[in-house]
């Protein structure tokens, strides 16, 4: 990279296609498998692997010429909307234990079964 950087640029920006296409269709069968779980959430982490791969094809369709600003912009963009989703999900979980914990008998479990799935 230090040697050939106009290289080295595009070879990274492959990668980083290569890169949010397999994050992309990760996240979306995370999403689709767990969405019994996360009932009603689990669309932000679809919405974040199809960002993954819009992405993904904001940088082949532009390919040669996004390999000088692809990098810093949409990892930006990919770390923007992937902790969003992330955190959303994870305050809908956080949310759901604590109404289990209170209301035991709602679920018709004891508090302690409630944490053991």
């Amino acid at each position: 990279m230090l040697l050939w950087p106009v290289s080295g640029a595009i070879s990274l920006t492959l990668l980083l296609a290569a890169f949010f296409i397999l994050d992309g269709a990760a996240s979306i069968m995370y999403a689709l498998a767990h969405r019994q779980q996360l009932t009603g959430q689990w669309g932000w982490l679809l919405a974040g692997g199809l960002i993954d791969l819009a992405l993904a094809a904001l940088i082949i369709v532009g390919f040669p010429g996004s390999a000088a600003w692809a990098v810093g912009l949409l990892v930006g963009i990919d770390l923007i909307f992937g902790g969003t989703s992330l955190i959303i999900v994870s305050l809908y979980a956080r949310m759901r234990a604590q109404a289990a914990a209170q209301s035991p008998a709602r679920t018709g479990q004891t508090t302690g079964a409630a944490f053991s799935r």
